[in-house]
């Protein structure tokens, strides 16, 4: 896989804003020393990562917020692979933009209307339900997201990742215009992929790398493909940046990424805005966030089909998601 610029677009932002934290004057909260001053320097401390104790109670910085998003993750690989018992290859490009159309447009004699079915939806809907708590430094989050990408058969088929999320942040640099931290993330749910009357293709018009064969097609159907992923877990880090307000308008900016700690790996970059217009005593927002995100599941199954069992199977797909969530604050 090539390399994206987005990446390098995040990682830049990171650094940079990184760099501005160095440019801080010293945190006006003061904390007590204990009579270690000498031994513990607080004061040097807070000047880098921020107060160390909350000035007025850690009951004062309690903090929750409840919302709801919708994004939309469009794909830019969704490939089955597996391996039959004689060591074959099965190979599918299941990404509908590449399931439309024969391989060869000009020779469709032979072409296998099914072929064109067996692909997932693109563009699905995710929906997102969250409640977040913070107190001083540190926040706790539960999601319940639904993640589905169909077949474009009405049979049940397709990619389902609904699942609850549980997430965890810690501010280890906490300035006036700056914070930054690490967090960790589990999937509660596991992942999983079914397809049913999957066909494949050796020596015929179709080819699972996209080649053309003029020999007599010839073909296999399993009836079904069911294999599930583990449970990702992964670790990560963020960074927000809270300018002054714009044109009347509090908002901050977020980079993050997120890397694959356990279960079926899951990798994650992005970018956000967020904008919290006040109203009354309640604190409303919007975030817009863009994400590139990949992700394999894969398991060692036997189809439901007893002529074609397979060894293993695996699904490994790549997607840049688009997105809103809406919330309040209390």
């Amino acid at each position: 896989m090539t390399k994206s610029p987005f990446n390098k677009i995040i990682i830049s932002s990171i650094f940079l804003l990184a760099f501005a934290a160095l440019g801080w004057g010293r945190a006006e909260a003061q904390v007590p020393d204990f009579g270690f001053g000498s031994i513990v320097p607080f004061k040097s401390l807070q000047t880098f990562f921020g107060p160390l104790f909350p000035p007025n109670g850690i009951g004062d910085t309690f903090r929750s917020e409840f919302g709801m998003g919708m994004s939309t993750p469009m794909f830019d690989r969704i490939k089955l692979k597996g391996t039959d018992t004689t060591n074959n290859p099965v190979s599918l490009n299941l990404l509908n933009s590449n399931a439309t159309t024969p391989p060869d447009p000009t020779a469709t004699a032979g072409w296998e209307p099914i072929i064109m079915t067996q692909s997932l939806d693109g563009g699905p809907i995710i929906y997102d339900f969250f409640a977040k708590f913070r107190a001083w430094r540190f926040a706790g989050k539960i999601d319940y997201m639904i993640f589905d990408s169909h077949s474009r058969r009405a049979d049940g088929s397709g990619f389902f990742f609904d699942s609850v999320v549980l997430s965890g942040d810690v501010d280890i640099i906490q300035g006036p215009w700056l914070t930054a931290g690490g967090r960790l993330q589990f999937f509660l749910n596991q992942p999983y992929f079914k397809f049913n009357n999957l066909n494949f293709y050796y020596g015929g018009k179709y080819r699972p790398n996209g080649q053309i064969d003029q020999q007599p097609t010839q073909g296999k159907l399993i009836d079904q493909v069911y294999f599930s992923g583990s449970a990702p877990w992964t670790i990560g880090a963020y960074i927000r940046y809270v300018p002054p307000e714009i044109l009347g308008f509090p908002m901050h900016f977020d980079a993050y990424a997120d890397f694959p700690l356990k279960g079926s790996p899951l990798q994650t970059y992005g970018v956000a805005f967020v904008f919290r217009p006040q109203i009354y005593r309640f604190d409303l927002f919007t975030r817009l966030k863009l994400e590139r995100s990949t992700f394999s599941i894969s398991a060692d199954v036997s189809t439901s089909n007893p002529t074609n069992p397979t060894t293993s199977w695996s699904l490994d797909m790549l997607w840049n998601l688009y997105g809103a969530e809406f919330g309040i604050y209390f």
